[in-house]
């Protein structure tokens, strides 16, 4: 349907959101937070969602989003008033992790892969405005990490680059849940590029090592509406396999020579050209 848009004159076609991809409404004070079970919980603002996990000792929480900054210390606090003892990072973009040295205690443990780490300290070498830079962790791991806190457990594995160098997955096994962000879009289609993959194979691969690797049957992606399913682990696997056929027949359809014919004579514009033979 057509809407006008009070700002312009324009008419905005606005679509319609399918019901399979509609999450919770967000109460007016900007964020929701949810038990998926057994001490378990989500935090979502509509846009980010991550999730914190309430042990009889204390509390471990996943990333800082900026995007619910102080909200994501309202929402842990509406639960409960254990201290926040350890923080895990999914990976290391700002999007994800950029509050955490706002909004966490000074004494709290921090925990990554070795190569966000790496990536948070070459950033911090070379930044203008170190304290921009997210806390570097103070716990890393190669490969695999067991995070058990009083009578709670989290698994931490990390597989090679998928959408980005040391992005893990967190894994909660008495709840089954599962935590991979920026890689699986419950509902929807994955951002452009594949949400900027840092490696298209490793990206693949994470649908089949989700599945094979894990028994959950919840899902926390990191990104838009509502929590996922096992079903939209294989449903984004089909579509990503429909991509990878597609892509692989343009790739064969679309030629230089073609491109440079229907540019035509006159002078040669390398820029121009590029720029078409891309969006072919």
């Amino acid at each position: 349907n057509s809407q006008q848009d009070p700002n312009n004159s324009t008419t905005v076609n606005a679509t319609q959101i399918p019901e399979n991809a509609k999450g919770p409404t967000i109460p007016s004070k900007g964020y929701l937070v949810e038990e998926i079970r057994d001490g378990l919980y989500w935090v979502t603002d509509g846009v980010y969602n991550t999730m914190f996990l309430v042990s009889d000792d204390g509390v471990i929480a996943v990333d800082a989003p900026p995007s619910l900054g102080e909200n994501y210390m309202k929402a842990i606090r509406e639960v409960t008033d254990k201290p926040i003892k350890y923080v895990v990072y999914s990976h290391s973009h700002t999007d994800h992790i950029g509050a955490a040295g706002n909004i966490y205690p000074d004494n709290v443990t921090i925990i990554a892969q070795e190569e966000t780490a790496d990536e948070l300290q070459r950033a911090k070498s070379v930044a203008k405005n170190a304290s921009m830079v997210p806390p570097i962790p103070t716990v890393t791991f190669a490969k695999n990490y067991t995070l058990q806190i009083g009578n709670q457990t989290l698994k931490l594995d990390y597989y090679g680059v998928n959408h980005s160098p040391g992005n893990i997955f967190i894994y909660a096994p008495k709840q089954k849940v599962l935590m991979l962000v920026d890689v699986f879009f419950p509902g929807w289609v994955p951002f452009p590029y594949l949400a900027v993959a840092g490696d298209t194979a490793g990206f693949i691969k994470a649908h089949d090592i989700a599945l094979n690797n894990y028994d959950f049957d919840t899902l926390v992606g990191g990104h838009l509406t509502r929590l996922g399913t096992r079903n939209d682990v294989t449903v984004q696997k089909e579509f990503v396999s429909d991509l990878e056929k597609a892509a692989a027949q343009a790739n064969q359809q679309v030629s230089f020579g073609g491109i440079a014919m229907q540019l035509g004579g006159g002078e040669p514009n390398p820029r121009l050209f590029f720029s078409k033979y891309i969006d072919a």
